[in-house]
């Protein structure tokens, strides 16, 4: 029995031993444990309310992660499928270069001997050096014939590899569209999780619209990044910090109703529940996105700096994941990072990513390793490109030292 429920409990034997008289009659008793039992019924309901919004934080939370690695599935078999297409178009332009230099030379060798073949040998006691020639050309011919027979079966092979790329290519093109589009069902049932994981915590959370604002008025007023992190900080509330036991107990002690304390509860217990971020985590931090590193930790920007963090391109409109468990601090525009994503781990780490054109999760609200947490532009010049850095306590850390496979 939860402690919201325990202390609903003890409340209502408290009021009912004040209420007891030194006697009862057979009427008040029945009344008695007729209220004793609506009391337990109703502790029932409250109790599965509570575990049925765990429940359903945790499944919402399990679909979003199975939705957004269907995803990323899907964005790499794209991806493999548009390099192919490269490569095949390319195979089919040079063998289509070859085909026309060796048909140019074989018609040049053709014309030769047509026009060899118009005149006719001259005679040898007249022309004994018209002769000559003739005879080496001649020679020539009978040469050059192996020769054409070769370079016919070489035109033959090139067409048919030809047909076989072009078919090839049509296959590719045809297995991208479907990729296309099974990714393009997957990202409507990724918005529609993420809408409803929001809808549902702005409903419990009766602080949702406070902590945006918060966020707001701080992003405005900090300058730097650094700034933003410090201000975070320093005004983040205590509450989330709190074993789950301490919330249910501050929620039962300020709220009129219990009812509503459930759903509260169980946003509090996925908040403790967050892993951390330490040394034990080195190497087993998602990557955001699938896609190649176009700038690493410490690599020369164009403006003299050196990179704090990661840059990786991925294809247009990719999915963008929480590399590790946490908690929403910021979600906006900042300054020239654009939309800007915080999330803070439970033991002190910031983890920011920048580049999205959309961002799903709202300040306060908790995220695990790899559920959607943004998108990226619909582009192609320039490239999307999405900005992982890693921070603790202000300072920048290297991402690959978590980071999977690097």
């Amino acid at each position: 029995m939860s402690l919201c429920a325990r202390l609903f409990l003890v409340s209502l034997a408290g009021l009912l031993v004040a209420a007891t008289p030194r006697e009862f009659t057979r009427e008040e008793l029945r009344t008695l444990e007729a209220e004793r039992d609506a009391a337990l019924r109703q502790l029932n309901a409250i109790e599965k309310a509570e575990n049925s919004s765990i429940r359903d934080v945790a499944n919402l939370e399990s679909e979003l992660i199975a939705a957004a690695m269907e995803s990323r599935r899907r964005e790499e078999q794209a991806a493999a499928s548009e390099l192919k297409l490269i490569d095949l178009s390319t195979r089919l332009e040079s063998a289509r270069e070859e085909l026309v230099l060796s048909n140019t030379s074989l018609e040049d060798i053709m014309a030769s001997l047509a026009i060899s073949g118009r005149h006719h040998p001259p005679a040898l006691i007249a022309s004994p050096g018209e002769a000559n020639d003739a005879i080496r050309a001649a020679i020539v011919m009978s040469a050059t014939a192996p020769v054409l027979d070769e370079r016919t079966d070489a035109l033959a092979e090139e067409i048919a590899r030809l047909k076989l790329l072009d078919s090839q290519i049509r296959r590719e093109k045809a297995r991208l569209e479907t990729t296309e589009a099974r990714l393009a069902l997957k990202k409507a049932e990724i918005e529609q999780l993420v809408a409803t994981k929001r809808a549902q915590f702005e409903n419990v959370s009766g602080q949702a619209d406070q902590l945006r604002a918060r966020v707001d008025k701080i992003g405005a007023e900090a300058k730097t990044l650094r700034d933003l992190l410090v201000a975070l900080e320093s005004s983040a509330p205590g509450a989330p910090g709190m074993k789950p036991d301490r919330q249910i107990q501050l929620a039962a002690n300020t709220s009129g109703t219990t009812v509503t304390d459930a759903p509260k509860a169980a946003y509090s217990t996925a908040a403790a529940n967050l892993k951390p971020l330490g040394a034990e985590s080195l190497g087993g931090l998602m990557r955001p996105v699938s896609g190649l590193v176009s700038k690493s930790w410490g690599e020369s920007l164009p403006g003299g700096e050196s990179s704090k963090g990661v840059y990786i391109q991925p294809r247009k409109e990719a999915d963008v994941i929480a590399p590790a468990d946490g908690k929403i601090e910021y979600a906006g525009m900042f300054r020239s990072y654009g939309q800007l994503l915080i999330i803070s781990t439970s033991d002190g780490y910031h983890i920011l990513l920048s580049g999205m054109a959309r961002i799903y999760g709202t300040p306060g609200q908790t995220v695990k390793a790899g559920e959607p947490v943004g998108r990226m532009p619909n582009r192609e010049i320039p490239p999307p490109e999405l900005y992982l850095e890693v921070r603790k306590a202000g300072t920048p850390m290297n991402p690959a030292r978590w980071m999977k496979g690097s």
